[in-house]
């Protein structure tokens, strides 16, 4: 008999899992709970459904945007980048609780930035955990871990793509076993847990002492979002791409495209690089 599940989630790192519940012999997918429709735009007038409702909708699974919904005869819960806290009436009242994956290693990297947190402090190692729900952030009992090798030339881009699929693949792996209770969770150690903050635009601006703050795993863990960036003539510079030996490979100047650090150099012969970092 296949596991009925409820699936919680909103933003392209999600898409996998639910993807892969879907396609699988095992589950059920008979709820997915998402955001609201986002709106956008200059006005914000166009409302643009998050990328889990919008396979939901292709899946023909029922949705909804919030927590309240009857859960009977709902066995199992699975949490992916929800953007809400789940109520603990809520997460007790699946037999199975809530099964929640996040993209580090935990109790490293709690919170909303992992991803980029392992790229700045430039870890040899990241990787996804399945985590049981419970009323603290990123605080569950662990029920199973893969690592991922980082090899520096990640970007938060690329990793967030990587981390989603291992999440998925990792989650339908370990399911089986988790429903029928043959897997042993093990309790997170708080003495070890590190926290992540939510980014801002800020946290992209290029430090002038490059000791303070490397450059190099700083542009990279801000690709593709807020962009690592400093001020040229009064404009925003993005750097979004940079060689070990400090040269940047791809630069954006505020309101023109991004280009490649030569044909900028082109446009703009009294740039230059050293003038902000070394």
């Amino acid at each position: 008999m296949k596991t009925k599940i409820v699936f919680f989630g909103t933003p392209d790192f999600a898409v996998p899992t639910l993807e892969a519940l879907i396609a699988s012999d095992f589950c059920d997918v008979k709820l997915v709970v998402t955001q609201p429709d986002k709106p956008v735009g200059r006005h914000h007038s166009t409302l643009v459904p998050s990328p889990i409702k919008h396979l939901a909708q292709e899946a023909g699974i029922s949705i909804t945007t919030n927590n309240q919904f009857p859960t009977t005869n709902l066995q199992l819960g699975v949490l992916v980048a929800y953007g809400n806290i789940i109520p603990q009436a809520l997460i007790d009242s699946f037999p199975l609780g809530i099964i929640n994956i996040h993209p580090s290693l935990l109790p490293t990297y709690r919170g909303s930035s992992p991803i980029q947190a392992a790229i700045l402090n430039q870890d040899k190692e990241t990787g996804v955990t399945l985590m049981k729900l419970d009323d603290k952030m990123d605080h569950g009992p662990i029920v199973a871990q893969e690592r991922v090798t980082l090899d520096m030339t990640e970007t938060a881009g690329t990793l967030h793509d990587v981390l989603a699929q291992k999440g998925a693949e990792l989650l339908i792996k370990t399911l089986p076993d988790y429903s029928a209770g043959r897997i042993k969770l093990t309790p997170q150690d708080d003495s070890k847990a590190s926290y992540t903050k939510k980014l801002s635009k800020e946290d992209g601006h290029i430090s002038d002492n490059p000791m303070a703050q490397p450059v190099e795993p700083l542009i990279r863990a801000m690709n593709p979002w807020p962009g690592a960036w400093t001020k040229w003539q009064g404009k925003k510079l993005i750097i979004w791409s940079m060689r070990k030996d400090g040269t940047p490979l791809e630069i954006q100047l505020e309101g023109k495209k991004r280009m490649p650090y030569e044909e900028f150099l082109k446009g703009h012969p009294g740039f230059k690089i050293t003038d902000f970092f070394s």
